[in-house]
């Protein structure tokens, strides 16, 4: 099964490709020379997309003055340029992935991933690492799951099951399964779409952070905050395992540059990236 999985992704069958606006902003953002016209002139090409950055950008997060912006350049100056490309991704990938039936709950899947995304900004910043890359890797650490969905469906649903049954991780099941799981898979399409190493590799061992050979802290983030959307009760699947966070991976690499007393400084406010990010869901399947 793993080898008849690893084909299909590689061959990219029935599979979506990056959006196009999101491949041009990347390349622009990439390069050290570019303009703010640069960026609103590919922007503008998709009305939908402009709409909701604009709305992004008026919300309290980005814009707690309250002062109205209405044009994109504008728009993409309030947003910062290199959290402009973490955004357009997350408002863009819903188009991508599209399932027209119930038994995958997308909605959900979306929350969980914006909401992992938004408290993996907020670590990243705690600690110092790129908040802008910490967005993307966390909006994409599960991407995987709707990829295997969307190709395999009736054996996706009998991972789902399995996770009620024996009360086990998603991820667990996915290798009872299909012998990959979905950590793997989204390192494969990743590759293929050319995303940076430095967020490929936390999607890839978000589970198992420990393993990961270059980028360690930076998994072990994705893999705290995961935990902490599961926590504020933004999870996908019918999983419902405790867990301890001492006890986590993620945790056991990332106390290293932790004092215990200022545990409660950077868990506090993670209520706030929930909000921000159910406000970021709305705007985006708006």
């Amino acid at each position: 099964m793993r080898d008849l999985v690893i084909s299909k992704i590689e061959s990219l069958e029935n599979l979506p490709t990056l959006p196009e606006i999101v491949t041009e902003v990347m390349r622009i953002v990439q390069t050290d020379d570019f303009s703010v016209k640069e960026l609103k002139n590919i922007i503008e090409k998709d009305p939908v997309l402009t709409a909701k950055l604009l709305k992004i950008a008026n919300t309290f997060y980005y814009n707690p003055y309250g002062k109205e912006i209405t044009s994109t350049e504008r728009a993409i100056i309030q947003l910062g340029t290199k959290n402009l490309l973490p955004i357009v991704f997350g408002l863009s990938l819903i188009k991508v992935f599209t399932i027209q039936d119930d038994s995958f709950d997308v909605k959900l899947f979306w929350k969980h991933s914006y909401t992992c995304a938004h408290i993996a900004k907020r670590i990243a910043k705690y600690f110092n690492l790129p908040d802008a890359e910490a967005f993307t890797a966390g909006l994409l650490h599960d991407v995987g799951k709707i990829v295997l969905y969307m190709i395999f469906p009736k054996d996706y649903l009998k991972a789902i099951e399995l996770t009620e049954t024996e009360n086990i991780p998603m991820f667990e099941a996915e290798r009872r399964v299909f012998d990959i799981d979905h950590a793997e898979v989204g390192e494969i399409l990743l590759n293929k779409w050319h995303i940076p190493q430095l967020i490929i590799e936390p999607v890839r061992y978000h589970h198992e952070p420990d393993k990961a050979p270059s980028h360690k802290y930076f998994a072990a983030l994705i893999n705290i905050a995961n935990i902490f959307t599961r926590a504020s009760g933004q999870y996908f699947g019918k999983d419902t395992y405790g867990v301890v966070l001492e006890e986590t991976p993620g945790w056991l690499i990332l106390k290293k540059r932790i004092k215990e007393e200022d545990v409660e400084e950077l868990i506090m406010p993670i209520n706030d990236d929930v909000e921000e990010a159910i406000e970021f869901a709305n705007i985006a399947w708006g």
